[in-house]
């Protein structure tokens, strides 16, 4: 599921940049903006939901919920918008949307911080493999766009994006779930010890 929608993405993106268009083209551009800006949030969609389902066989053939989608948009949007103060502010947004997003694809949902506190070192871990990829993919980007440029610079930076982001997506979704089954455990341990001392009250 990830690879066609990274594939069909990165040939939109590369389609957006033929004839290497500027600012200056008025409607045209601002289009094409709007074009690869939506087509970023649905490829988010679907990667972030397609990793999550990839680690819970029950949610396999499940779309991914709309709050996914929402959380997408202003994850988006918010990576632009640091993008125009700094070129190291969307590096932040990543760190903290990977772990929001794959916590909105999780089912039941899951809540970000309470994985963080069952698993503080994989959760560093995560939020370092998220800033090392960023980076990484930053200087791929800018490497292509001087040697190679043009719509193929445009696909295969757009590529390297998305696997990465799966990649980073799955290790954030296996720790969801990884923590959602110790709170169910401790829960079920809480409730049989609450059961247990009922038990013996009665028998008293």
């Amino acid at each position: 599921m990830v690879a066609p929608v990274v594939i069909v993405n990165a040939l939109v993106q590369a389609l957006l940049v033929v004839g290497d268009p500027t600012p200056g083209s008025a409607w045209g551009f601002a289009l094409r903006v709007g074009a690869s800006g939506l087509a970023t949030i649905l490829a988010l969609w679907l990667i972030v939901g397609a990793s999550a389902a990839a680690v819970d066989a029950e949610a396999a053939s499940v779309t991914p919920p709309t709050r996914l989608l929402s959380g997408a948009t202003v994850a988006v949007v918010l990576g632009v918008l640091a993008g125009v103060i700094s070129p190291a502010l969307p590096v932040v947004v990543a760190a903290g949307a990977v772990p929001l997003l794959t916590a909105l694809a999780a089912r039941p949902r899951a809540h970000a911080l309470h994985t963080i506190t069952c698993a503080r070192g994989r959760a560093l871990l995560g939020v370092f493999w998220v800033v090392l990829l960023s980076i990484v993919n930053w200087v791929i980007a800018l490497v292509l766009g001087f040697f190679v440029g043009g719509p193929v610079s445009a696909a295969l930076t757009w590529v390297v994006f998305g696997f990465s982001a799966s990649i980073l997506a799955t290790h954030w979704a296996v720790l969801h779930r990884r923590a959602g089954q110790q709170a169910g455990h401790e829960g079920f341990r809480a409730a049989r010890t609450a059961g247990s001392t009922r038990t013996r009250g009665t028998s008293a």
